[in-house]
């Protein structure tokens, strides 16, 4: 049975290649191309409009997701300098902030002491430049008299020979 239904086949075969001048049907022409040409000459062939702007939109989503996950990244990288950057400051105002708080104890408890220094070092100071003012007031009297006489006298001086001084002022420039 086995051998006369392939015989039949091969018969039909050859008569409907010989009555229609094909050698394939048209359901063994697309067996063929769906495996054989369809791996090979695929990308050739025209694409369904609905597949090309699906495919199309799926590598944009693609770029798009590649430059997010890029930004991203930065982000999380810049976030991460700043967060470091921050620990670094509060560690510095928390060191000031001792050291603030220190400098106000000291301030608070010497703050007595210090006005009763301060007091006596104006007094010492004050005292002294009255002294010093007092033991040098002759010779400064002295020196001043001195400089206003000689003022008083070298002006009278000029005053009165004042036309023989320019006519001889004229002689030597001419």
């Amino acid at each position: 049975m086995l051998g006369i239904n392939t015989l039949v086949s091969a018969v039909g075969l050859e008569l409907s290649r010989a009555i229609t001048g094909r050698l394939f049907s048209d359901d063994q022409i697309r067996a063929v191309t769906k495996s054989a040409i369809g791996k090979y000459f695929a990308d050739w062939l025209p694409e369904p409009e609905d597949q090309r702007t699906a495919r199309e939109r799926v590598e944009d989503a693609r770029l798009h997701i590649a430059k997010a996950s890029s930004i991203i990244t930065q982000m999380q990288q810049e976030l991460s300098q700043q967060s470091t950057q921050l620990d670094k400051l509060l560690v510095e105002v928390e060191e000031k902030k001792k050291l603030a708080e220190q400098y106000g104890h000291l301030a608070a408890t010497n703050q007595q002491q210090f006005a009763a220094f301060r007091t006596e070092i104006e007094e010492v100071l004050r005292k002294e430049l009255v002294a010093q003012a007092e033991k040098g007031k002759g010779l400064r009297q002295t020196a001043s008299l001195a400089i206003w006489v000689f003022t008083l006298v070298l002006g009278a001086a000029l005053g009165t020979y004042f036309k023989e001084i320019l006519a001889w002022a004229k002689a030597l420039v001419a």
